[in-house]
């Protein structure tokens, strides 16, 4: 019986002392208050608010807390190591801590719930682990990643293509994009500005055709059109981004060039900007050619050039067929060398190469070919220096017959025949004189 009643006490006093130490000792919970935003979108951040709670009798000094950083969250803005210092009983008000953490998620990162862990300890204590999950989810989003035309030419369709993207994790669905140009210089034909997508899936393009045209009374320079895109993500939250795309307006130009007047020497051409650009220091050159030879500057230098206006630009130009058989043979040629020379250097057709210089609105330096047909009017030319034009020939074949055999010939024996008549005459006049005398 004394036994019995000695363990019966012995039991009483060590339940006694484990409640003593179980109350004097400390309790540490860790418990997540909130994260923001909810759900955490892949790629941004995310905000985590933890309260450290001691529960038990015991005071807790150095305690320390640490967020793991594992995939896919990484702190931000601060240590993942924190020490939060002392944590008295619970019967006290200064039981508990709260603390936060931001935390990067990765852009890769998929939609659901992603365990993130913490471990805590207190006085060198061993480490202990807890862990929680965070709300990802996919991150939504569309880039418009080209535009393929970077200039427009005044006046002339032109098909522009915008290319969009989804650079995102998730499907973006009820899509609509659309463009403007602030001063209405730039705008679409054949359709409004405004395309609609159902549906483009992660990593998917679409490309969007419109034929614009620009005024053609449009200054040249760059104008910014303004992009909208508009979506739904698969949770039916909708997002806009709005972004400016430069496109210049201007370029090259046309030139037309024509015969105007040919004179003694000169040869004066029309050249005309017929482009919707205006054309800068606008130079024009006759280059080398067989049919024709420059005597003098072979270029002319005009200066700006508007659109739809012309000039008028002179050079010395001859026939270098022509010429250089006068200057060999030193006679005119006959009907056979004149369709030689017509063969052989176009003469008939008397196209004459020109070539124009100019900068386009653009700052490039560009360069226009034309071939102009030309007519040389009749006119006095050196045969020995080689400056006899087209068309002298009917002049020296006029005045030629008067320099042959077949006219002085003629001449002299018609001065010879009018002399002996004058002679003879004078003879008789004076013999009848003397004879009336005489008597």
């Amino acid at each position: 019986m004394k036994k019995i009643i000695l363990s019966v006490i012995l039991s009483l006093l060590i339940l006694s002392w484990v409640k003593a130490v179980q109350y004097e000792s400390p309790a540490l919970k860790v418990t997540m208050l909130n994260q923001d935003p909810t759900p955490a979108r892949a790629g941004d951040t995310v905000e985590l608010r933890l309260r450290v709670e001691n529960t038990g009798g015991g005071a807790v000094e150095n305690l320390e807390v640490e967020v793991l950083q594992n995939y896919p969250f990484r702190v931000i803005d601060g240590s993942a190591l924190q020490n939060l210092g002392t944590l008295y009983a619970y019967q006290t008000d200064k039981n508990y801590v709260n603390t936060q953490y931001k935390l990067k998620i990765d852009k890769d990162a998929v939609k659901g719930k992603h365990e993130l862990k913490i471990r805590y300890r207190y006085k060198g204590n061993e480490w202990v682990t807890s862990d929680f999950n965070i709300d990802v989810t996919s991150k939504e989003f569309a880039q418009i990643i080209y535009v393929d035309k970077a200039k427009l030419e005044p006046g002339k369709e032109t098909e522009m293509r915008f290319t969009i993207t989804n650079i995102g994790n998730a499907p973006l669905q009820n899509m609509v994009f659309s463009w403007s140009e602030a001063d209405g210089v730039i705008l679409p034909v054949y359709s409004d500005d405004t395309k609609y997508i159902k549906y483009l899936d992660v990593g998917d393009s679409i490309e969007l055709k419109y034929t614009v045209i620009a005024d053609v009374n449009a200054k040249p320079g760059l104008y910014a059109l303004d992009l909208s895109l508009k979506y739904e993500a698969t949770n039916a939250t909708s997002t806009a981004i709005k972004t400016k795309a430069g496109v210049f307006v201007g370029g090259e130009t046309d030139f037309d060039v024509a015969f105007s007047e040919s004179t003694q020497g000169q040869t004066s051409l029309s050249v005309a900007n017929t482009g919707n650009n205006p054309a800068l220091s606008v130079s024009v050159k006759i280059p080398e050619q067989s049919s024709f030879r420059v005597t003098g500057s072979n270029s002319a230098i005009i200066g700006n050039l508007d659109k739809g206006d012309y000039t008028i630009v002179s050079f010395q130009i001859v026939s270098s067929g022509m010429a250089n058989f006068s200057r060999q043979s030193g006679q005119r040629p006959s009907q056979q060398d004149l369709q030689r020379l017509r063969n052989q250097t176009g003469i008939g057709n008397n196209n004459l190469k020109v070539i124009i210089d100019y900068t386009d609105t653009t700052g490039e330096r560009r360069s226009v070919e034309k071939n102009v047909p030309i007519q040389f009017r009749a006119a006095t030319g050196d045969a020995s220096s080689g400056t006899l034009q087209a068309g002298q020939f009917q002049r020296t074949q006029q005045t030629s017959f008067w320099q042959s055999k077949t006219f002085y010939i003629p001449a002299i024996i018609i001065v010879l025949v009018v002399g002996f008549a004058l002679y003879r005459k004078k003879g008789l006049r004076e013999k009848t004189t003397r004879i009336f005398k005489e008597k």
